[in-house]
């Protein structure tokens, strides 16, 4: 097959940057296909570090924001809460206090998890 793909290049109806275009393509769609695992969020990892005070921190949740003066999505309860960021944009319940019930949110209403989920991955919306 790659012979007649190294012809078609030769003769000049297939460039090189279309089939470099058709890689990536696979490339992501095969990333898309193994989730958020891929991307280092896993079950059995629990994140206590908070990746805008980078402070460690017992109660770190993952968050799909939109606040711009914000780029990080790993955020403390504090640093959610400073920047008026609504809980139903947290994405996992991992840290202990969100597992057993404890984790309660200053700013707006506390999100509800079903119960014994644990983590529930960020989803790529579209």
């Amino acid at each position: 097959m790659s012979s007649m793909k190294d012809a078609m290049i030769k003769a000049g109806l297939i460039s090189k940057d279309a089939l470099a275009l058709e890689k990536e393509k696979e490339r992501r769609q095969k990333i898309e296909k193994k989730g958020p695992a891929q991307h280092g969020v896993h079950a059995h990892h629990i994140r206590t570090d908070c990746g805008h005070c980078n402070k460690s921190s017992p109660d770190v949740e993952f968050y799909e924001h939109s606040n711009r003066s914000i780029e990080a999505k790993w955020l403390c309860m504090l640093c959610a809460d400073k920047a008026w960021i609504k809980d139903e944009t947290r994405m996992t319940n991992q840290s202990s206090q969100a597992k057993t019930g404890r984790f309660r949110r200053e700013f707006g209403a506390t999100k509800k998890f079903p119960p014994n989920t644990g983590l529930t991955p960020p989803t790529v919306k579209k």
